[in-house]
């Protein structure tokens, strides 16, 4: 771990990680995109996988399974949301939220938490609880307007999948307003016109209520950019963007943000996004994705990783 994201780790939790004899996390490195300076906001996208569904049997063959052990897993969770020090947290498969709460408060975050209505997770044996979406944010930074959590709906129904949007300002001499959301869409192949439907809810919630103001929508889409959904969002009329396709040059996504390895073959995709909109925002750095090499060979979750997921981090200017 570099030294600037080693200070931002409470010396409490480096002693607990210590004690484990973990080897340290995948190493990561920012990219600057621009060299503007102003109100800056940084994100964090995070699929941190529930512990509820990290052990079934369709699952990670090449993980120990001592690297998903809840105890250590968290550990290593909360040294990598607070290893970057966002100024929001956009966060999926949270189901220990309380956890969280108890350990992001004492650095002066606030959290607001969004169960799914039918959480597979309490369907395992040993489940902790329902999984669901959470929002972070460090309250001496941003001051929480109002928030709203709403359960998706697919051509008028109800899902089993939820969005939290919030409203925040920063706390500057010149405040600046904009949106924050987060969601986590239906999983699996075969399902990729009910992703449609609850972008095409998605988008047409944002544009109806967020009020021209600056968006940042963060999730785990589960849909790669050929889908259907991903052009949704594209074509959102507030006018999206997704934050990653800076990284390569020609507008277009990372290889990969998940890479595991399940009994029925290896899957290497990016379903994961930072969305934002064109309007009264700008990329100022992100964090590159991670190398193959810095995975290794048995892939994610590992000792090295608590997800299969990667954290997307991204900075913005509120212009």
């Amino acid at each position: 771990m570099a030294s600037s994201e080693q200070s931002y780790v409470p010396a409490e939790l480096r002693a607990e990680i210590s004690k484990l004899k973990l080897p340290p996390l995948i190493h990561r490195d920012f990219v600057e995109i621009c060299s503007d300076t102003g109100d800056v906001v940084r994100v964090m996208q995070w699929n941190i996988l529930a512990h509820g569904l990290s052990g079934g049997a369709d699952n990670f063959i090449k993980c120990p399974k001592e690297a998903l052990e809840l105890e250590s897993r968290k550990l290593r969770v909360l040294e990598e949301v607070t290893r970057y020090r966002p100024t929001v947290m956009c966060l999926e498969e949270v189901d220990f939220y309380e956890y969280l709460f108890d350990n992001l408060s004492k650095l002066g975050y606030a959290g607001i938490f969004s169960p799914k209505p039918d959480s597979p997770c309490l369907y395992q044996n040993g489940n902790i609880g329902p999984d669901g979406s959470a929002i972070f944010y460090d309250t001496s930074k941003l001051v929480l307007s109002k928030s709203d959590s709403i359960i998706l709906k697919e051509d008028g129904y109800q899902s089993n999948h939820v969005t939290i949007i919030a409203q925040f300002q920063t706390n500057t001499d010149d405040p600046k307003m904009f949106y924050v959301g987060v969601t986590h869409l239906k999983a699996k192949r075969g399902y990729e016109g009910k992703r449609k439907l609850q972008g095409e809810f998605l988008s047409n919630y944002l544009q109806e209520n967020c009020n021209d103001a600056p968006v940042i929508y963060c999730g785990d889409f589960n849909a790669e950019p050929i889908e259907p959904v991903y052009s949704v969002m594209k074509l959102c009329a507030i006018g999206l963007s997704s934050a990653y396709t800076v990284l390569s040059g020609n507008n277009t996504e990372p290889k990969y943000t998940t890479w595991k390895i399940r009994p029925k073959g290896e899957e290497c995709h990016t379903i994961d996004y930072i969305w934002y909109s064109n309007k009264g925002l700008k990329v100022k750095s992100v964090l590159d994705v991670a190398s193959e090499e810095e995975i290794g060979k048995n892939r994610l979750p590992s000792f090295k990783y608590p997800s299969d997921h990667l954290s997307l981090v991204c900075d913005f200017l509120v212009l």
